[in-house]
């Protein structure tokens, strides 16, 4: 069994519930979102060519290779994992979300079976150090309080093997105020009380490049969409920083 991080700059916030969600609103959202969360993907995804043109843009990103063990962390119903199964059937992918009902809908939108769906927490995932070729987190940091996302950047470091990726998609920051503009209301950052809006903002401000440098990984490279509304930043683990961690 695996000792927790010592650094307390990681220790996920006693504000967080321990289920993993930081609200019992959201823990209830997350647990009966599935037929929606969907609906409001595609939605988000129509400026950006479609959801399944930007899917195909994050396999590229991913580079996954055949039989490559794949990790996917906050995985919420699965399309990513799907384009990725459809495209490389030899991918041996695990997908881990602590939504009940997301993992739901994910296996029941599964038709080939290939992809291990888990209900769990991707802060401990349990698995071995060094266990996967990639290690992806897609468009899920910005929902969290910034504890949290730092816990999940060191698993990611921590179960990726020294020749692995891992590799972040995320709300890109736009200089742009236009764009920006555009965006927020495109993507509800308009509603009141969006739960999102502040670690959305939080995220941008810190960078997330800086935020994986800090959780142990060494930045290799950057991608954007058109318009360049998401990013996909792509890092291989520092095994200086991630032992010195754990000692």
């Amino acid at each position: 069994m695996k000792e927790p991080h010592k650094d307390s700059a990681y220790t996920v916030s006693q504000t967080v519930r321990p289920s993993g969600y930081v609200s019992q609103l959201e823990e209830v959202w997350y647990g009966i979102s599935g037929p929606f969360y969907d609906i409001m993907t595609w939605w988000c995804f129509l400026p950006l060519g479609g959801e399944n043109a930007c899917r195909k843009k994050f396999i590229d990103w991913f580079a996954v290779e055949p039989g490559h063990h794949v990790l996917s962390l906050c995985c919420g119903t699965g399309s990513t994992e799907r384009a990725l199964i459809r495209s490389i059937p030899s991918a041996k992918v695990t997908a881990i979300d602590l939504g009940s009902g997301q993992i739901t809908t994910a296996k029941w939108k599964d038709r080939t079976g290939l992809v291990d769906y888990q209900v769990g927490d991707v802060c401990d995932t349990g698995f071995e150090p060094k266990s996967f070729d990639r290690v992806l987190i897609t468009l899920a940091l910005h929902e969290m309080p910034r504890q949290l996302r730092m816990s999940i950047l060191r698993e990611a470091a921590r179960v990726c093997r020294p020749s692995g990726r891992v590799i972040a998609i995320e709300h890109a920051p736009l200089s742009n105020w236009l764009q920006g503009f555009v965006r927020l209301l495109w993507w509800f950052g308009w509603v009141p009380g969006n739960p999102e809006s502040s670690t959305t903002k939080d995220l941008q401000q810190r960078g997330l490049a800086n935020e994986m440098k800090q959780a142990g990984l060494r930045v290799i490279k950057r991608n954007t969409t058109r318009p360049e509304w998401i990013e996909g930043i792509i890092a291989k683990p520092d095994r200086i920083c991630i032992e010195s961690d754990t000692r």
